[in-house]
């Protein structure tokens, strides 16, 4: 095992800055995800950790040691690709076999293939062994990537969007796997995803990048409770955290542009007159009386998720505030609500950044993994 130190990354392609100067510590054993949009870097940086690109500028460290200049070879890490890359000739034991067989050729047969077995037998491919990829459904040839690389035993395991070929109901699987097989390995692994839900329910760190830099990094669950910037507080969370324009005024309240109404602060002495970005999860706002809450509003649209029900309500800004209630919340779309919710549950922003700590660090600890 061993952690990965990131110093100053930078990659540019000609006139085209993939990487702006990323510094990112992931511990040793460490699950880590760096998820993002499309095009925001985080497969560029996986292939530097790979040794696939050469940096402009900046230092990689594996276990303590500058990988830099090494070749992929040297750096003892194993790579699975998003498009599995499986040999189609070769059978699923071939797969998995071919690359140690190369990097330790000196190895007896019955060593490798003890390797092999045993990387089977924790990803469920022992019945599969015999099989060439064509007879594979995707979730399998999924597993068997993995496993070629997990055969290596190498310092690193670097996955790059190892889900997104899959439907929903394999993703949710090969998820579990994931963090099953990583509680068996102890392995430090990086994994590049788009998606919010892998990143925060495989990650013991997240690391969220936007533009070739990284925004946040840090538990999943303090990124979601205590975002750094509203990038962070919209990219997570389903739907996104209402984000309202608004000045401050006294007695920790701010009044929305339009005058919608009155949002409670979190009570950290802002300066009134000061023009600040408010926020609230969806799932702390709470339906009251016309005009007894902080705003009120016309239902817009309502949508029934099952477990949840949203409100979309018009509350005379651009956006409608979005709140996620229980199933039986009861309510037609043109009828009119209030809505409220704990001054503890606002985040506030000023200039792109966060300008409150309202939450305790208790509440930022990532629990215990579960399964996901």
């Amino acid at each position: 095992m061993a952690g990965v130190e990131i110093d100053g990354l930078a990659k540019r392609f000609g006139a085209v800055t993939a990487l702006d100067g990323v510094t990112v510590s992931l511990p040793d054993g460490a699950y880590a995800v760096i998820v993002g949009r499309s095009g925001c870097g985080k497969s560029t940086l996986l292939r530097l950790l790979a040794g696939l690109e050469d940096p402009t500028a900046g230092t990689i460290r594996i276990g303590g040691a500058d990988v830099t200049a090494l070749p992929p070879k040297r750096r003892d890490v194993a790579m699975v690709f998003q498009s599995y890359a499986l040999y189609p000739h070769m059978t699923v034991f071939e797969n998995m076999a071919f690359g140690l067989r190369l990097r330790d050729g000196h190895r007896d047969k019955a060593t490798i293939t003890a390797r092999v077995h045993e990387a089977a037998r924790m990803l469920h491919l022992e019945d599969l062994l015999d099989r060439r990829p064509a007879a594979l459904s995707g979730g399998q040839r999924q597993r068997v990537a993995i496993g070629r690389a997990v055969v290596r035993d190498p310092a690193v395991l670097l996955l790059d969007e190892p889900l997104s070929n899959l439907d929903a109901g394999l993703r949710l699987s090969v998820r579990r796997e994931l963090a099953a097989l990583h509680r068996r390995l102890g392995t430090t692994m990086v994994h590049v995803t788009h998606d919010q839900t892998e990143a925060m329910t495989l990650a013991d760190v997240m690391v969220l990048m936007e533009a070739g830099r990284v925004v946040q990094a840090g538990p999943p669950l303090e990124l979601y409770t205590r975002p750094a910037t509203p990038f962070v507080a919209r990219f997570l969370g389903t739907p996104p955290m209402n984000l309202l324009p608004a000045t401050v005024t006294g007695n920790d309240t701010a009044v929305p542009d339009g005058e919608a109404g009155r949002i409670p602060l979190p009570g950290h002495g802002l300066t009134p007159g000061m023009a600040v970005e408010v926020g609230v999860r969806p799932e702390a706002v709470t339906p009251c009386a016309p005009g007894a809450g902080h705003l009120s509003g016309t239902v817009q649209v309502i949508e029934h998720l099952g477990e949840s029900v949203l409100w979309h309500v018009d509350v005379g800004l651009v956006d409608p505030v979005v709140a996620r209630l229980g199933p039986d919340a009861a309510m037609r779309t043109g009828e009119t609500t209030g809505l409220t919710w704990n001054a503890d549950a606002t985040h506030v922003f000023r200039n792109g950044a966060r300008i409150t700590d309202q939450r305790s660090p208790a509440t930022s600890r990532k629990p215990d993994r579960k399964t996901p």
